[in-house]
């Protein structure tokens, strides 16, 4: 019963991911962020339960295909975050480079 209960936990770990890569699609990243909160505290709760739990051949089957997907989901995500990021990066930089210009500057003086 306990090694149903960790895929059961598994499963629901892979619903947070789904949930995140459709909130990351709609371009809601405060929701994203949310979801991560509640997908590091189900991962922290897998962890434990991982220590405990031995799975037969069956059921690391299906863990194996359930962390397929959540690797999956987890790349859609990143490939909707670098163009983003990229753009942050972008709006950053003019103003890192003239704050780096400033302390080049201020260092000379003395």
């Amino acid at each position: 019963m306990e090694s149903q209960n960790l895929i059961q936990e598994y499963t629901a770990l892979a619903a947070l991911m789904s949930q995140m890569l459709g909130a990351a699609q709609q371009n809601d990243w405060d929701k994203v962020s949310a979801l991560e909160v509640a997908y590091l505290a189900k991962m922290n709760q897998i962890k434990v339960q991982e220590n405990t739990v031995k799975l037969g051949d069956a059921l690391k089957s299906q863990k194996k295909v359930i962390i397929q997907q959540i690797l999956a989901d987890d790349h859609a995500i990143r490939s909707l975050i670098h163009p983003w990021m990229n753009k942050l990066s972008q709006l950053m930089q003019p103003h890192q480079s003239q704050a780096m210009q400033t302390k080049l500057n201020n260092a000379y003086r003395m």
